[in-house]
C-alpha cells in the first residue's frame, strides 16, 4: 500500500488488517474522532448481532 502509516490524525487502511476492511488512525483530533463514530457504531452493532446469533 502506498500510505504513510506514521501520519497522525488521518484515517487510513489498517496496515495489517486492511484486507478485512479495518481502518486506523493515529492520535485522532476531536474532529477526526467525530468522523470515526459512525464506523465504531457500525462495528459495535455488527458484533452484537453476530454474538446474538451464537446464543
Amino acid at each position: 500500500m502506498d500510505y504513510d502509516f506514521t501520519e497522525l490524525d488521518k484515517i487510513i487502511p489498517h496496515p495489517v488488517y486492511a484486507w478485512m476492511g479495518w481502518i486506523s488512525v493515529l492520535n485522532p483530533s476531536v474532529k477526526t474522532f467525530e468522523t470515526l463514530k459512525p464506523f465504531i457504531e457500525e462495528a459495535y452493532t455488527f458484533s452484537k448481532e453476530k454474538y446474538s446469533k451464537r446464543k
